[in-house]
């Protein structure tokens, strides 16, 4: 049975140019190699939600250690052992047709947008075309020494977007949002998207803020309980603990 719901918010910043691979299908003249993906309505970059749970979960199966034996069993797939902490917060799908190893998530991680303050910021850069910039590099044959340049599209650095993390608890579970909060704070320490270790994907969760709505908020219209707002994530740790 439903118990309540956790809403965390906040905001992600980027410490570091961030790039998360979009379509290259339609490629324009002159535009990038390796294309971030966008909003298909605005045309802008944002974080889909499935980027960031994937990326929470992958961290979180290589810290807890049931999870990442669930892992190695799996061969490199994602934990399916129901007992795991990843399986719990997670969920598992159905895999092949085989529904024995289903087991709904918890954890519902919204799609990730720009605020507007990051808005006017992208706006008035010259340096920018529609939120992204382009990071040029080059790959060296080690033979004969001859470069091969590539570019590759990002999201700027100090570029901000909003996220809604729902975590729900149900009655006799054994599993708490402590464990989604540290692999938050994991994932400052890792990095969010591709080409993380050439330095991109550098992030930072700010203006934390957790609120607990139960049953009573939906069917009555009662008030949430806040209890934390505008922290970093370690403070929301310590907070969610007492």
């Amino acid at each position: 049975m439903f118990i309540e719901n956790y809403v965390i918010g906040g905001t992600i910043l980027c410490k570091t140019g961030l790039h998360i691979g979009g379509s290259s299908d339609n490629i324009d003249i002159g535009g990038s190699d390796n294309p971030v993906i966008r909003d298909s309505v605005s045309g802008l970059p944002y974080i889909p939600g499935s980027s960031l749970k994937g990326k929470l979960r992958s961290l979180l199966e290589l810290s807890d250690k049931k999870s990442a034996e669930s892992v190695i069993r799996n061969r490199g797939k994602v934990a399916t052992d129901k007992t795991c902490i990843a399986s719990k917060l997670f969920g598992v799908s159905a895999e092949q047709g085989n529904t024995e190893l289903k087991f709904p998530t918890r954890t519902i991680v919204r799609d990730s947008y720009p605020t507007e303050e990051t808005l006017e910021l992208w706006r008035e850069s010259q340096d920018l075309l529609n939120g992204t910039e382009l990071k040029y590099e080059n790959t060296i044959n080690r033979i004969d020494s001859s470069a091969n340049p590539r570019n590759i599209e990002r999201v700027p650095k100090n570029s901000r977007f909003s996220f809604e993390i729902i975590f729900s608890k149900y009655e006799d579970d054994d599993v708490n949002i402590i464990k989604l909060l540290e692999a938050i704070k994991l994932l400052e320490d890792n990095y969010l998207g591709g080409s993380g270790s050439r330095g991109f994907g550098q992030v930072v969760f700010e203006n934390i803020s957790i609120s607990k709505r139960n049953v009573e908020y939906y069917v009555e219209d009662s008030k949430e309980d806040v209890i934390i707002e505008n922290s970093t994530i370690k403070e929301a740790i310590e907070a969610v603990r007492n």
